[in-house]
């Protein structure tokens, strides 16, 4: 599947990093990020739209918002608002600088450079990761067949405090990504420990049934993603209405339809999950048109 080629194979060379405001690819060998993945990050789009001169990250007051949230239940201390703001408008325009109009922006946030032991000094200064990578699209034939998914043999960690946050204990995702090779499955989606599913390794998950759009809860494990976010903020926008909801495994077949959603892809459509085939319904047809219209990205884009 070329759509997965794009996305999977990218050079380490092609990305731009800086940290702590100035532009290096190197952290402390102590920094507990490495140490204890004690931290957390975001991941949005952002790009230059050449017709009106604007350069923004898409949802970013939200991807802020969360980072913020994840911050104080985690102890960690947050630099200013306007910090981070000068940051990433620091990448972005070095980006331009480079050629490069669009892309993936990637902020982690660990607690710092600490010692041995998981205790922590309170007056401890956090490492700031700003990272930008290429965009790569997926293709428009893609869009309208729709990928294919499979179940994962490893199930998601639960932690409800945590559940939400986009934390770097990615453990549980790596070893779950680990299960196929082959492109022939754009993702892999993971249960909990009651068959619930939950999220794909990358991805939300969205099901629909007679116009009424389904997606499960995130209550002791999984992703809040802010594009599922968006999704149920514009749901009634294409759909009678939407319905936050256990949905165990054995149970896909009641759905007509699935999709799945994060920061950089928005909304893709699903053709097969397991042994289940799924069609693709003009509500959903409709969605993908609306974030991929020119007029709502420039909406959608916190500018810098």
């Amino acid at each position: 599947m070329e759509c997965l080629k794009q996305l999977d194979h990218l050079k380490m060379s092609d990305f731009i990093s800086l940290i702590n405001g100035e532009f290096s690819n190197h952290v402390s060998v102590i920094d507990r990020g490495l140490s204890y993945g004690d931290g957390l990050f975001e991941t949005m789009s952002w790009s230059y739209l050449k017709d009106k001169k604007i350069l923004g990250v898409e949802f970013w007051e939200r991807h802020l918002e969360r980072i913020k949230e994840g911050c104080s239940i985690t102890k960690i201390k947050l630099p200013p608002t306007e910090i981070l703001k000068n940051y990433k408008e620091k990448i972005l325009r070095e980006c331009l600088r480079k050629g490069i109009k669009s892309g993936v922006l990637k902020i982690l946030i660990t607690r710092g450079v600490g010692g041995r032991g998981y205790k922590f000094e309170k007056d401890i200064s956090p490492t700031i990761i700003f990272l930008s990578f290429p965009l790569r699209k997926i293709d428009k034939d893609t869009l309208n067949t729709g990928v294919k998914l499979r179940f994962c043999e490893f199930p998601m960690f639960e932690n409800s405090i945590l559940a939400g946050f986009k934390h770097l204990n990615r453990i549980d995702s790596v070893m779950a990504r680990s299960e196929w090779e082959d492109d022939e499955f754009f993702d892999g989606v993971m249960l909990d420990n009651s068959e619930n599913i939950i999220d794909g390794t990358m991805t939300n998950l969205f099901f629909s049934k007679n116009r009424v759009l389904y997606t499960p809860m995130i209550k002791n494990s999984g992703i809040n993603g802010i594009m599922r976010q968006v999704v149920i903020d514009k749901a009634k926008l294409f759909y009678n209405d939407i319905c936050e909801i256990e949905i165990k495994k054995n149970n896909i077949s009641r759905f007509d339809e699935m999709f799945v959603t994060n920061s950089v892809i928005k909304i893709l459509p699903v053709a097969h999950l397991g042994n289940k085939e799924f069609e693709i319904t003009d509500a959903t047809r409709e969605m993908v048109d609306f974030f991929s219209d020119k007029s709502n990205r420039y909406k959608n884009l916190e500018l810098v």
